[in-house]
């Protein structure tokens, strides 16, 4: 079996992408990126791309055409969540530190009937420990919240602005792009496909 055009093809050798009898009704270049609209498909070529080179679909599974601002959502998440505990972390280590709650039990005395040393040992323990919680809450949620900083920066560095090229029962095929007229090619892109999609009669 031989194989496809699309699977052919090289950098600039659109014309051999095409099956026999296959024309290229429309072509966009974005950003390095070429996308042809034929009497057949939809082709994307991505010479510097991260993906595959080569993307196609045929015209009817093509749904729609949009310039959308991507990331990595997951980012996010953690973000979010990482924030919350900060924040849950950090309240708990000022709440304590402000209560006066320390400097109570540091002036506290054992009573003087207290049975044994033992009272006497807890009742001066408890303030470093407390301390030393209050101390760890602070530290602990401090990072926290860098830390959640740190995720949501990460993700508004991942943004992106994508040609994204929906199509029916496939993952959708994505063009990077910076340019002002990637919207003006998307237009045009869904014009083309949805002029042009429907059936012909011979």
């Amino acid at each position: 079996m031989s194989q496809s055009p699309l699977s052919q093809a090289t950098d600039d050798r659109l014309s051999e992408m095409l099956f026999q009898g296959e024309e290229v009704e429309e072509e966009f270049t974005v950003e390095g990126a070429r996308v042809a609209v034929t009497t057949h498909r939809v082709l994307v070529f991505t010479p510097n791309g991260d993906g595959r080179r080569f993307d196609h679909a045929d015209r009817p599974n093509v749904l729609d055409a949009n310039v959308e601002t991507t990331g990595h959502r997951s980012y996010v998440g953690w973000s979010v969540r990482t924030g919350v505990y900060g924040a849950v972390l950090l309240g708990g280590g000022i709440l304590l530190k402000t209560s006066g709650i320390l400097d109570q039990l540091d002036a506290a005395n054992p009573p003087e009937n207290a049975p044994g040393s033992g009272i006497a040992q807890l009742v001066s323990f408890l303030p470093k420990a407390l301390g030393t919680l209050t101390n760890g809450l602070l530290v602990v949620g401090g990072l926290l919240i860098l830390a959640a900083v740190a995720l949501a920066a990460l993700y508004f560095g991942s943004r992106e602005r994508e040609l994204v090229i929906e199509r029916a029962g496939r993952d959708p095929m994505r063009v990077p792009v910076h340019s002002d007229d990637a919207e003006d090619v998307a237009r045009r892109l869904r014009t083309a496909v949805g002029t042009g999609s429907k059936p012909r009669s011979d």
